[in-house]
């Protein structure tokens, strides 16, 4: 994947995000997370990945910065087929919507 698609999709996200009231931050060099999500006291580290998957390693590290900053870890997918972003919860894997955040 070329590295502006996934600076675009960063930017879909954090614009999705911004629209529902957070303030939201992007990281320099996607280190160590691609976006800082803050509102009403909550924080939200997300992971972007256009295409692909996060291997087991890379979540388990998103998720231990998460829990050592009282904040939710996120990973952020193109939807399959359609336009829009699907979020998964990093610690239980499942799927949540955006109004869930």
């Amino acid at each position: 994947m070329s590295y502006s698609r996934g600076r675009r999709f960063e930017w879909l996200v954090r614009d999705l995000l911004e629209s529902r009231g957070w303030v939201v931050v992007r990281a320099a060099g996607s280190k160590p997370v691609d976006l800082v999500a803050l509102r009403g006291g909550r924080a939200l580290l997300i992971e972007c990945k256009y295409d692909a998957g996060m291997p087991r390693e890379r979540r388990e590290l998103l998720a231990e910065l998460a829990k050592r900053a009282g904040a939710r870890a996120l990973l952020a997918t193109k939807k399959r087929h359609e336009r829009g972003v699907r979020l998964i919860d990093v610690e239980s894997g499942g799927e949540i919507s955006i109004e869930e955040v």
